[in-house]
C-alpha cells in the first residue's frame, strides 16, 4: 500500500469502529429506556392493585359517605387509581389527594395513608380533624414535600419521623392543637424552607351553649330600669368560643441548625422556653422569624441574621449578643 492508501484504510477502520460503538451504545440506551418504561408500567400496575386499601381507609376514617358521588369511585377497585375523583398522579402513581375539593371531610388521619408511598402533599387545613398525626405516615423513604394540618383539633405531639426523609419543604400546623416539643430530627430536614406552628396555644373555634343575656327591654322606656340584662327568648343560645390548648413547650433543639434552608420560622404564641441554640446562627437563609409570646430568655445567637421580619416582642428576657 502507498502511504496514502494506508492512511485511507486507517480512516475506514476507525469509522467502522466508531459506527459499531455508536450502534452498541444506542442499542443499550434503547434497552435502558424500554426497561425503565416497563418498570414504570409495572409500578403503575402495582399501584392500581395497592391503592384500594389506603383509599378505602381514608374514605372510612374521614367521613367518606358524606362526600357525595365523587368519593364513591374510591370504593370501586375496577376504576384505576389515577381515574378516581380527587386524585392527582405523576407517571401513573398517586402523588396528591385533592382534599381541599372534598366536602365534609372530618374524622381522623388513618395510618394506612402511608401505603401511598409516592404522596408529596398532604393538604388538610381546616378540615375538622381530630386524633393525632400518625408517626407511621413517615419514614426515611417518605417523599412528602408539603404538609398543612392547620386549624384542626389534632392533638398529641409531632411524630419523631416527620423530618427524617429530608424531602419536606413546608410544614404548617398553626392552631392545630398539637403540643409537646420540636423533635431533634428537625436537623435532618435539609430541604425545609417554612416551619409554621404559631398560635398553637389556641385551637379552632368551637360551638358552645350558654345563657342568652339581652338588654332589659324595659330600658327602652326607662334607661335606668333594673336589672340591666335579662334572659332572652330563647333563654339559651349557641355561640362560638376559641378552645385553649397547651401549645408547644420545652426548648428549641440545637439540631435545628442542620435545617440550613429554613427561610421562615413562625413559632409565636406557644410555651417554648430556654435560650435560642447557638446553632441557629447557621441558618443564614432566614427571612422571617416570629418568636414573640413565648418564654425565651438569654442572648440572641451571634451571627443569626434575619433579612426581612424579626419579631421578638414579648419574648421574655431576650437581649442582643455581647
Amino acid at each position: 500500500l502507498t502511504p496514502f492508501g494506508y492512511l485511507c484504510l486507517l480512516h475506514t477502520l476507525a469509522y467502522r469502529f466508531m459506527l459499531a460503538a455508536f450502534l452498541l451504545v444506542s442499542s443499550a440506551a434503547a434497552k435502558a429506556v424500554e426497561a425503565e418504561a416497563a418498570d414504570r408500567r409495572g409500578l403503575a400496575a402495582r399501584a392500581d392493585a395497592e391503592c384500594y386499601i389506603p383509599l378505602k381507609a381514608v374514605y372510612d376514617a374521614m367521613n367518606g359517605p358524606k362526600w357525595g358521588n365523587g368519593g364513591r369511585s374510591w370504593l370501586n377497585p375496577g376504576i384505576k387509581c389515577c381515574d378516581k375523583d380527587y386524585i392527582s398522579c405523576k407517571d401513573g402513581l398517586i402523588d396528591k389527594i385533592q382534599f381541599k375539593w372534598i366536602p365534609y371531610v372530618r374524622g381522623t388521619i388513618p395510618p394506612q395513608l402511608a401505603l401511598l408511598r409516592d404522596l408529596t402533599e398532604l393538604e388538610l387545613r381546616n378540615k375538622d380533624l381530630t386524633g393525632t398525626l400518625p408517626d407511621a405516615l413517615f419514614s426515611s423513604d417518605s417523599v412528602f414535600e408539603e404538609i398543612d394540618i392547620s386549624e384542626n383539633d389534632i392533638t398529641g405531639t409531632l411524630p419523631p419521623n416527620l423530618f427524617v426523609s429530608g424531602t419536606l419543604k413546608k410544614f404548617e400546623a398553626k392552631r392545630a392543637g398539637i403540643s409537646g416539643t420540636l423533635p431533634p430530627t428537625i436537623g435532618m430536614a435539609r430541604n425545609l424552607k417554612e416551619l409554621d406552628i404559631r398560635d398553637s396555644d389556641n385551637c379552632k373555634w368551637i360551638r358552645v351553649k350558654g345563657d342568652n343575656w339581652v338588654v332589659n327591654p324595659a330600658r327602652a322606656r326607662n334607661p335606668n330600669a333594673q336589672p340591666k340584662y335579662v334572659l332572652g327568648d330563647p333563654p339559651t343560645r349557641v355561640y362560638h368560643k376559641k378552645q385553649k390548648c397547651r401549645g408547644y413547650s420545652g426548648t428549641i433543639p440545637p439540631e435545628i441548625g442542620g435545617a440550613t434552608k429554613l427561610q421562615e420560622i413562625r413559632i409565636k404564641k406557644n410555651r417554648i422556653s430556654g435560650s435560642l441554640p447557638a446553632s441557629m446562627a447557621l441558618l443564614d437563609a432566614v427571612k422571617k422569624l416570629e418568636l414573640d409570646e413565648n418564654k425565651f430568655r438569654g442572648p440572641i445567637p451571634r451571627g443569626l441574621h434575619v433579612s426581612k421580619e424579626c419579631r421578638l416582642t414579648d419574648a421574655d428576657d431576650m437581649f442582643p449578643p455581647p
